[in-house]
């Protein structure tokens, strides 16, 4: 390995790490930021869903399905399915299954930056 690919691998190790540590700083936030909303939103005007549903305009690899931020900061995927209801079959419920995500750090801060701003604005909004 000639001297250019060390240094080219040593920035690319530093690159990861400030990515990662910038990753671990907003999850710390976030933990701290969404407590503060008690009630925390409703899920598109859903009383059984607390979350607010992320949209940044990224490019993700993969479908991640709908992204949200929950009331302890987290961001995971929303998967909402309707069932029949027990009163009949015009009756329907819902069962919402939040999944924990492993997000590489770039889209994971993308994702975590947008629910910073939403959650300041909901805080303001509040004047908290």
């Amino acid at each position: 390995m000639d001297r250019n690919e060390k240094n080219s691998e040593k920035l690319h190790s530093a690159a990861n790490a400030v990515l990662e540590e910038a990753a671990a700083g907003l999850a710390q936030i976030l933990a701290e930021m969404a407590p503060q909303l008690e009630p925390f939103p409703a899920f598109l005007n859903m009383v059984s869903v607390q979350a607010i549903e992320l949209e940044p305009g990224l490019q993700s690899r993969e479908d991640r399905g709908c992204l949200v931020v929950c009331p302890d900061g987290g961001i995971r995927s929303l998967e909402l399915t309707a069932i029949p209801g027990a009163a009949g079959v015009a009756d329907v419920d819902q069962v919402e299954q939040f999944q924990e995500l492993d997000l590489p750090p770039e889209e994971y801060i993308a994702y975590a930056a947008q629910a910073v701003e939403l959650l300041y604005a909901e805080l303001r909004r509040r004047g908290l």
